[in-house]
């Protein structure tokens, strides 16, 4: 559930980084004027160090870590396959391994969690479906590192959904089946702080699966036109219409979105629901501690059977 991390290394010396055999520091530098950086940086297994030079305001200088534990678990290649909280503890554990690295030293800055679903129908069927997240429309993005992906900026937060398959085709990996990508990026950390959570000690502390009713929200927030279930309705066209709920006062939005609503929970075959369930189910088996999905740095295609043929049921 956990990918993206960014935090600050508290009361942890630079020099176990830079005597590390396992890190080759860098500077950028400009060519026009020889000026360097702020910092220097190391990258290993889709983790980025940093070490910043003193300033007035950090006078002793910082440290940070950024990236994907997900990555990292796979050895830095991709975060396509399943990350559960057997294997969170793991990437902790090797980090504390190979540079001392311990969970209450890290004051997290910024988190990402969400699950990769197999979906019913088509990824980028269900992706072009998100019309709103609550009043705000979805803005189709693109980076070289996640490819395309469609996103909702909050004060506090972003929203993300995307065909994490496609993305991963089109780097050279070879995927049998869809995989739909539903996260919540707390870009700042005001809403950890109401959890209690300050480090990645409190983070694990907190527990993974508490995670769910939020994922679950972020979901049921999503203005979603199901074609399936809309196909015979009068207001068909309006409900994939940005122009239409913008048009809406907020008293008619609120009406017409509980008519969709209704449409969708009175419909068991409508994606709105299949999407819930399939969160649900994914959260739980993440933080159960029945099943270790792979043993660190372990590719997506040597799955033993036995944890295969339980991803294959929580999918059905």
């Amino acid at each position: 559930m956990i990918d993206f991390v960014k935090y600050l290394l508290l009361n942890y010396s630079e020099e176990l980084l830079l005597n590390s055999p396992l890190l080759t520091f860098f500077e950028r530098v400009n060519k026009s004027t020889g000026e360097i950086g702020a910092y220097q940086f190391a990258k290993f297994q889709g983790l980025e160090f940093k070490i910043f030079y003193p300033t007035e305001t950090h006078p002793k200088g910082r440290i940070t870590v950024e990236g994907s534990y997900h990555k990292y678990w796979n050895n830095g290649k991709h975060n396509y396959n399943d990350f559960s909280i057997i294997n969170v503890n793991e990437v902790l554990k090797d980090l504390e391994v190979k540079f001392n690295i311990k969970p209450n030293q890290c004051y997290l800055y910024q988190l990402e969690i969400g699950v990769n679903l197999i979906p019913p129908i088509k990824s980028k069927t269900i992706v072009n479906g998100c019309i709103f997240y609550k009043t705000t429309p979805f803005k189709s993005v693109f980076t070289s590192d996640e490819g395309n992906y469609n996103q909702v900026k909050a004060q506090q937060f972003y929203v993300k959904i995307y065909d994490k398959r496609t993305h991963y085709q089109n780097k050279g990996f070879t995927i049998d089946n869809e995989i739909l990508r539903i996260e919540k990026k707390h870009s700042k950390n005001t809403e950890l702080h109401k959890f209690g959570i300050y480090t990645i000690e409190d983070l694990m502390g907190f527990g993974l699966h508490n995670f769910k009713p939020i994922l679950l929200e972020i979901w049921s927030n999503i203005i979603y036109y199901d074609k399936g279930v809309l196909k015979s309705h009068k207001n068909n066209y309006n409900f994939n219409s940005i122009q239409y709920w913008n048009d809406l006062t907020t008293r008619q939005r609120k009406y017409q979105l509980k008519i969709l609503n209704d449409l969708y929970k009175n419909d068991s075959s409508s994606i709105k629901n299949q999407i819930s369930k399939l969160i649900d189910e994914k959260v739980d088996f993440l933080t159960s501690k029945l099943y270790q999905i792979n043993p660190l740095y372990i590719e997506l295609k040597q799955y033993n059977n036995e944890y295969q043929n339980q991803r294959n049921k929580v999918m059905i």
